[in-house]
């Protein structure tokens, strides 16, 4: 049911906050269990009975001791001496139907060498079957370098740099000059004659080719007398082509945390598009986080998924090891990652104001210090946290989310001021209700959306585009002055009370 390393699943491994298995899995999981074991159809678990993998395996077995007619147990005719029914034949947790659970080991038959990956997961590592280079770079990094597999020189270049230098093929001549730089100096192609001058100035002086005689008077007549009647003007020097606009990220490596779906996935689509290599970042959609990386490099960007929860030290210390082993480098950093829950202040428990703090602000401050030390190497860098204007005002539903975001923005403050010696930037864009994947599960959304609506000059609010745009922004050059601001995108909708 899960792709995760072995090192995670282990037998105490909370489902939620170290595999990112949300209450909906649960539920997934269950449908599961029953199909796969012939089990009632009103199963039914309590949250503490599906907390841990222990506890699933506990339930599960205490499950199908109890139904009627349940196999031999450990000494019996079930002959493994553990608690498995009569089909569980290896001597392990395992179904006899599951025949490919031939190894000793808790996977199914795909898992076939012993380890928790699947039987793409050929090499003996952590990596799907397109990890093939026993690194932690997909089948694309096919040259144990951090590059990808269109990076196939074993430099930093990718193919179109061929000739080995930091030229694309247009400069065919080793120096730095386009195609049409074709005698190895600083002038275009027309420039035929080792000068400075067009073409059309062919006898190496500067007089056109009109001025065949090396003076400064066009050719004479026969007669020796000068020619009175009115030259032509000159045509114009031809205008050099301007040169195309770089991507405002174009060589910049950026993580999004919480990037798999949503407003994060819309952020690190525009990152990449705006030329930056993105690190996707997913925990409870796993699939969904590989998919973005995927189109970001199907449309021409550069994007890799790790995955990984904000809310888990460990996790945070994965993800940064690996970004410094397979990357090498970080030059911004996105803290969209987010979880809480939306309801009455009533009927919010203490862990539920813990799991919102512990995604929502202990780990933007843990992942904004590591990333502050990659950026720091590479000259500084630009950090965005994402916030809502319900930070400051009240949305229903929104109560202790308000407060979390509240501490978002002053934390942002706060990391403005302490991480500015080491060049790095620290801003939040505080958005209002938005269309799209948040909304759309919001509660009650149906009655409060056109309200919302009615309160924002215009009638309309932001969509994820809208809040993208507005990271970028940050990001970008033009912004390197804005530092521990809030920028609010909300369509002015914070304005009417």
């Amino acid at each position: 049911m899960t792709r995760y390393p072995d090192e995670v699943v282990v037998a105490d491994a909370d489902l939620e906050q170290d595999l990112g298995i949300d209450s909906v899995k649960r539920g997934e999981i269950l449908a599961t269990l029953r199909a796969d074991f012939g089990l009632p159809d009103a199963l039914k678990a309590t949250p503490d009975e599906l907390r841990t993998v222990a506890s699933v395996s506990d339930f599960l077995s205490r499950t199908i001791a109890a139904r009627p007619g349940a196999a031999p147990r450990s000494g019996d005719a079930g002959g493994g001496g553990h608690a498995e029914a009569a089909r569980h034949a290896n001597g392990h947790g395992e179904a006899a139907r599951h025949a490919g659970y031939a190894n000793g080991h808790g996977e199914a038959a795909g898992y076939a060498n012993g380890h928790a990956e699947a039987a793409r997961h050929a090499n003996g590592h952590g990596e799907a079957a397109r990890h093939a280079n026993g690194h932690g770079e997909a089948a694309r990094y096919a040259n144990g370098h951090g590059e990808a597999a269109r990076y196939a020189n074993g430099h930093g270049e990718a193919p179109r740099y061929a000739n080995g230098h930091a030229e694309a093929p247009r400069y065919a001549n080793g120096h730095a000059e386009p195609a049409g730089y074709a005698n190895g100096h600083r002038e275009p192609a027309r420039h035929a004659n080792g000068h400075l001058e067009p073409a059309g100035y062919a006898n190496g002086h500067l007089e056109p080719a009109g001025y065949a005689n090396g003076h400064l008077e066009p050719a004479r007549p026969a007669s020796g007398h000068a020619i009175t009647a009115a030259r032509a003007p000159a045509a114009p020097a031809p205008r050099r082509p301007a040169p195309a606009a770089r991507p405002a990220l174009a060589g910049k490596t950026v993580l999004v945390t919480g990037s798999s779906r949503g407003l994060g996935r819309a952020i690190a689509t525009k990152l990449g598009r705006a030329g930056a290599r993105v690190v996707v970042n997913s925990f409870h959609s796993r699939d969904d986080g590989e998919e973005v990386a995927d189109e970001i490099c199907a449309a021409g960007g550069d994007a890799v998924h790790v995955w990984g929860s904000v809310a888990n030290l460990a996790h945070i210390e994965k993800l940064f090891e690996t970004i410094e082993r397979d990357i090498g480098e970080l030059h911004h950093f996105v803290s969209n990652a987010s979880n809480g829950r939306f309801g009455p202040l009533e009927q919010t428990t203490p862990e539920h104001w813990e799991l919102a703090f512990r995604t929502n602000v202990i780990g933007y401050h843990q992942c904004a210090l590591r990333a502050a030390r990659l950026m720091e190497r590479r000259g500084g860098g630009r950090i965005v946290a994402l916030s809502s204007n319900g930070s400051a005002r009240y949305l229903e539903h929104f109560g202790a989310m308000g407060a979390v975001k509240a501490a978002v923005e002053s934390l942002t403050r706060a990391l403005a001021v302490e991480l500015a010696p080491r060049n790095v930037q620290v801003n939040c864009v505080s958005a209002g209700p938005i269309y799209g994947h948040v909304t759309s599960n919001y509660p009650d959304h149906e009655r409060i959306l056109p309200y919302w609506e009615s309160r924002t000059p215009g009638g309309r609010l932001c969509t994820e585009e809208d809040v993208a745009d507005a990271v970028l922004l940050l990001l970008s050059d033009g912004a390197r002055m804005i530092n521990g601001a809030t920028l609010t995108v909300d369509g002015g909708g914070s304005l009417c009370i």
